[in-house]
């Protein structure tokens, strides 16, 4: 009995021991990097009974580092079920259920992830939802074509250079040893060459040229003329390796080499390698002064971020990180340098379609850049993208695995461009249109942030890019001028290519406006006199001719708010009758002061029969009852009788005196008449010719309404409405040429 128990303890134990044997094996691969070996080994594993949680876990990375991403996902919904994942895991498994279009679940996962994690990942997230529909919005823009160079293994990181494409690939290289590169079973990478032919590329050799070594090469950049040429490589030479003290990995290094008459010279090292991280994926401006890579050095954010080093008195400056912009938690790399500006790479830690996305930014002004913004699909789909190379706005290539686990290349042709030409604005004087220059000009985006800002030169230009796809609010300001604020339209942008927006900016003025327009349809008058006569020292201030628009203007240069005004401004053109006005204003704002807010602007036209007291808005002349004489209160209104026929000497009036129906007729007549001799009377004492006023009274013999005194029959209409009848009326009566 106690043998038969024995046996089954003894077979356990044996089977422990050897599952701990294997396990051990299984880590140290894959902690050496040999995915392809170690995925087994941890899938047999998973499949025990006792399996662990990081048997699913490490099956499952395992694959993801392979680019297996069905398998990867069945390993980690496995270890999802169970228990015992670690944030680092989650993450993994969020990248590979976005390579799978599984979004909904992706969002379930990351929310698993500790909230001090991947904080750059969880902002992105939260600011712009990941929205399919947004990004494919534009998918019929492109006609995409895979490439005939393309073979049954890795083809990648297309580089053009005159007619030849330059490419990486793990196919099975001519060396003779044909290592095997134990991360995936594949063949190590070397670099190779292609010639365009018209929308194909054709003919591909493997590039020597002393570019290939035992182990990994590319990708790589050259400068625009083709004498220097930049690459990445594993880090060693000849046939040994050098492994990172840190985690004995082996890094990538870039190197760089010049042409030497019509040889290549030896390669360098870029002076910030190091055995300890990677620098990799070189690409450089069109004089190689400057060259952005991607590498996990001290300072990066996550995974690979972009950095860039400028070639500065003979040596290579410290990288800078190109910031939170650009880079991410995730990784960033295979970046590659469009005319000098537009720089493209890609990424897994932003908002995208899943796995690698391509991006594209640009300087925002100083240091920094645009927020990175996602080509869309089907640039992008739910696999890798990355290795982008624009020959034009709306030509390239690119690399993807959709549909495959291997990588191709495949050419684009866009119908419109996929990144904005350069727009230029020029800062103007709103009104003289004078060019300022130093005005501040700022691009806010839609968080209403600055994105993009500086000063505009001494032609008063400024030049900027743009990011398809959005608007912006321009906002301009300059010491002396207002704040100017308007919208750059995203439907705007591609019409303005090749053209200058003008950027008006107002002063900060004090002025003084008016309009002047005839009182009988409001049309504005043109050629107006306009004479403005200090109240004070009774001089001419200024004078003015109305333009077509019927108005005038004057900017004051030592007039400041609350300061006061008092002119007599006179109104003055031919066939119109000329009007005199004293105003008195304070300042009450920085603008224009409107002169119609304080004078009656409206002129009118000089015509027989025309009432002279209905223009100037004389107010009704009383007399005391049953008498004729003038009152002072009177007297001021035929004043301003007497002040209009001295401004308008051409014109003749007659003064009729009308009364209402009640009294005599007789009487009525009699005393209307003598009212009216008694003022025309006054007016000639004011100096004005007897010849060209003439007194009448009419009596009750023109009432204005039909408030009638009929014999003995009383009136029943209220007293308002007799006043309408009692009226002193000024008509003109000839006007001289």
């Amino acid at each position: 009995m106690k043998k038969l128990i024995l046996i089954p303890i003894l077979f356990l134990v044996v089977s422990l021991k050897a599952q701990s044997v294997k396990e051990k094996i299984a880590d140290k691969r894959f902690a050496n990097l040999e995915f392809a070996s170690a995925s087994e080994m941890y899938e047999e594993l998973s499949t025990s009974k006792r399996a662990k949680t990081k048997f699913h876990v490490r099956a499952g990375e395992s694959n993801y580092m392979m680019g297996n991403y069905k398998k990867a996902q069945l390993f980690y919904d496995k270890a999802y079920a169970a228990s015992g994942m670690s944030d680092y895991d989650y993450y993994n498994y969020y990248q590979v259920l976005k390579y799978n279009g599984n979004y909904t679940k992706a969002t379930e996962v990351f929310n698993k992830i500790n909230n001090n994690q991947y904080k750059l990942i969880r902002d992105n997230l939260s600011r712009k939802k990941l929205d399919i529909a947004e990004l494919k919005k534009d998918s019929s823009n492109f006609t995409l074509k895979r490439l005939d160079i393309n073979s049954d293994e890795n083809d990648f990181s297309p580089y053009v250079v005159n007619n030849e494409m330059y490419f990486i690939s793990s196919r099975r290289n001519t060396s003779l040893s044909n290592r095997i590169y134990s991360w995936d079973n594949s063949y190590f990478l070397d670099v190779y060459k292609g010639f365009i032919e018209g929308d194909n590329v054709k003919n591909e050799i493997s590039v020597s040229e002393g570019t290939k070594t035992r182990y990994h090469e590319g990708p790589l950049s050259f400068t625009k003329d083709g004498k220097m040429e930049f690459i990445c490589r594993n880090n060693g030479a000849g046939s040994k390796l050098k492994k990172s003290q840190k985690d004995s990995r082996v890094n990538l290094k870039i190197y760089m080499r010049k042409m030497e008459g019509e040889k290549w010279g030896e390669w360098t090292e870029f002076p910030h390698n190091s055995d300890d991280y990677t620098c990799e994926h070189p690409t450089v401006s069109s004089d190689g002064k400057m060259m952005y890579f991607s590498s996990d050095m001290p300072g990066t954010l996550g995974g690979l971020d972009l950095w860039v080093s400028k070639f500065e008195n003979n040596t290579w400056t410290k990288p800078e990180n190109l910031g939170q912009s650009v880079n991410s938690e995730g990784r960033e790399a295979f970046p590659n340098l469009f005319e000098d500006e537009i720089l493209f790479f890609a990424s897994d830690g932003k908002v995208g379609l899943g796995g690698l996305d391509v991006y594209y930014t640009i300087p925002g002004g100083g240091e920094s850049f645009f927020e990175a913004q996602n080509l869309g699909y089907p640039i992008n789909s739910t696999n890798d993208d990355f290795g982008f190379f624009a020959r034009t706005t709306t030509t390239g290539f690119f690399t993807t695995n959709r549909g495959k686990s291997k990588d191709d290349i495949y050419s684009f042709v866009s119908k419109r461009p996929i990144i904005s030409s350069s727009i230029e604005m020029i800062a103007l004087d709103k009104e003289s249109k004078e060019i300022l220059s130093n005005a501040l000009v700022q691009l806010i985006d839609e968080n209403g942030k600055p994105a993009y800002e500086g000063t505009t030169n001494d032609k008063g230009e400024i030049k900027f890019n743009v990011i398809p796809g959005k608007g912006y609010k321009v906002k301009a300001t300059k010491d002396g001028f207002k704040e100017s604020v308007g919208l750059l339209k995203e439907e705007d942008i591609a019409a303005l290519a090749g053209k200058k927006k003008e950027v008006l900016l107002e002063k900060k003025i004090i002025g003084l406006l008016g309009l002047i327009a005839d009182a009988d349809d409001l049309t504005p008058i043109e050629g107006v006199k306009v004479t403005i006569i200090d109240a004070f020292t009774k001089q001419v201030f200024m004078s003015f001719t109305t333009n077509k628009d019927g108005d005038f203007r004057h900017i004051y240069k030592d007039k400041k708010v609350g300061d006061d005004l008092s002119y007599s401004i006179r109104l003055e053109k031919e066939g119109y009758l000329t009007k005199e006005q004293t105003v008195d204003i304070t300042i009450k704002k920085e603008g224009y002061v409107l002169l119609h807010e304080y004078m009656n602007t409206k002129m009118y036209k000089v015509k027989l029969g025309a009432d002279l007291g209905k223009m100037i808005d004389l107010r009704p002349i009383y007399f005391d009852l049953g008498k004729f004489n003038i009152r002072s209160d009177a007297a001021s209104e035929l004043d301003k009788i007497v002040t209009l026929m001295k401004q308008n000497p051409s014109i003749n009036i007659e003064l009729g005196s009308h009364t209402d129906c009640r009294g005599s007729a007789g009487s009525n007549l009699s005393l209307s008449d003598k009212r009216a001799k008694s003022s025309a009377a006054y007016i000639v004492s004011k100096g004005i010719g007897k010849t060209r006023i003439a007194g009448k009274g009419y009596g009750e013999s023109k009432l204005v309404n039909d408030c009638k005194c009929e014999g003995a029959v009383k009136p029943t209409c209220g007293e308002d409405v007799h006043a309408q009848n009692r009226r002193t009326e000024f008509k003109i009566t000839k006007i001289k040429p």
